[in-house]
């Protein structure tokens, strides 16, 4: 009777060694596959808006510009039912003090405006950010360069972005979004 005892006894502590173990290894893929989600969900909403980004209308237009943590642009939103007919707005990226990717839009005036421009509209993208690093690359015709800044009237052929986490967060990946894609896929 001991020996059954002292048998069980070493099954149930095998069993709840297992289960703490098995409990453990799904929180740590949970929290890996939420990080991952959220890099993708950032990934996909950066790289429709700056793919989908307005060329200059004229010579002295400038709908594009970038430095090297921030960056403004004008881009075609995607449908959806709060934004209504509003389908051209000015974004801006950047890090605010709370340590957070935000895209700013408000809607990009087609003429001179007759009321007040709306307030713009805030979107947290992501959280625990350090620091944003972009750089842009010059169309081959145009010398094909890596800039860290750009002041140019065209757009940029590509986007590079680094997210930089805090310390003790997950790295992200280098983005390339390209703005100037033709349609048969080149520069």
């Amino acid at each position: 009777m001991i020996v059954a005892v002292a048998v069980l006894g070493f099954v149930v502590v095998g069993l709840a060694q297992a289960t703490r173990f098995g409990i453990h290894a799904w929180g740590v893929e949970t929290r890996l596959a939420d990080q991952a989600a959220e890099m993708e969900r950032v990934e996909r909403v950066l790289r429709l808006l700056i793919e989908t980004a307005s060329a200059p209308l004229s010579a002295d237009d400038k709908p594009f510009a970038g430095e090297t943590h921030r960056m403004t642009f004008v881009t075609r939103l995607p449908d959806q039912p709060e934004v209504g007919d509003i389908r051209r707005a000015q974004v801006a990226l950047g890090i605010d003090d709370n340590h957070q990717l935000v895209l700013r839009w408000k809607p990009h005036p087609n003429a001179v405006a007759l009321a007040p421009e709306p307030a713009p509209h805030q979107v947290v993208l992501a959280a625990h950010i350090e620091h944003l690093d972009f750089a842009y690359r010059q169309a081959t015709s145009d010398g094909g360069k890596w800039l860290a800044t750009w002041t140019d009237s065209s757009l940029p052929a590509l986007v590079q972005i680094q997210i930089v986490p805090q310390s003790g967060h997950r790295r992200w990946p280098v983005m390339l979004i390209p703005t100037m894609v033709d349609t048969n896929g080149s520069f």
